[in-house]
C-alpha cells in the first residue's frame, strides 16, 4: 500500500496532480525509495486543486506532544499508538520503520538505548480534506544509558498526519539533524 495509497487519493482529489508525482520508474520498490515519495507527496499536498484550501491546524500540534510525553516516559507502547496502522518512522541512519510491528520494534530499540526529553517548535500546519501536514523544529535532551552520558542534539521534522476511524494519526514521521540555530 504505502504511499501509492496517499498518491490514489490525490488524484480523486484532482484530475491533474503534477507530473513528478508519478516521475519514479515503476520497478523501484516502494519501501527503498519511501523517504523520496514521502517528500514528493507531501509537497505535492498544496498543489492537489485550486478549491482545496489549507486549513491553520491547532489540532495537530498536541498529536507531537503526546509522542514527545511517550518518548520522555520510555513508553514505546504510547508513541506507537499515535501512528497510523501503516505510519511510518524515518530516522537519520535508520532503515524505515513501516507499519505498527515496525514501529514498536524501533521505539523499542530507541527506548532502550536512550533517554528522550524532547521539545517540538512548531513552525507550520495545515490540514487539507484527509491529510495534515506540520514542519517542527526539535531540541533532545538525551542520555546514553549505557554509560549516563548527556548530549543536546537539534532536528527539523516533517510530519504527516491522516485520520484513521476518526482520529488523526502519524501517517509519516521524518525527521533530520539540524544546526542549534535551526531550533531557534
Amino acid at each position: 500500500m504505502g504511499l501509492l495509497t496517499a498518491a490514489s487519493r490525490f488524484r480523486l482529489a484532482a484530475a491533474n496532480l503534477p507530473a513528478y508525482l508519478d516521475a519514479l520508474p515503476e520497478e523501484v520498490p516502494l519501501a527503498a525509495d519511501l523517504p523520496r515519495r514521502l517528500l514528493i507527496a507531501a509537497a505535492g499536498i498544496g498543489t492537489v486543486s485550486a478549491s482545496a484550501r489549507a486549513e491553520p491546524s491547532l489540532e495537530l500540534g498536541p498529536i507531537l506532544d503526546k509522542y514527545a510525553d511517550a518518548l520522555r516516559a520510555g513508553d514505546a507502547e504510547a508513541a506507537v499508538r499515535l501512528f497510523a496502522i501503516n505510519g511510518s518512522y524515518m530516522a537519520p541512519g535508520s532503515r524505515a520503520a513501516v507499519g505498527s510491528e515496525a514501529l514498536r520494534a524501533a521505539h523499542q530499540r530507541l527506548l532502550a538505548t536512550i533517554k528522550i526529553d524532547l521539545e517540538y517548535d512548531i513552525r507550520e500546519a495545515a490540514k487539507y480534506a484527509e491529510t495534515g501536514w506540520l514542519r517542527s523544529t526539535a531540541r533532545a535532551r538525551l542520555k546514553v544509558l549505557s554509560s549516563g552520558v548527556e548530549s543536546t542534539s537539534f532536528s527539523n521534522q516533517l510530519v504527516v498526519f491522516a485520520p484513521e476511524d476518526g482520529v488523526w494519526k502519524i501517517r509519516s514521521y521524518l525527521s533530520a539533524p539540524a544546526p542549534a540555530e535551526a531550533a531557534r
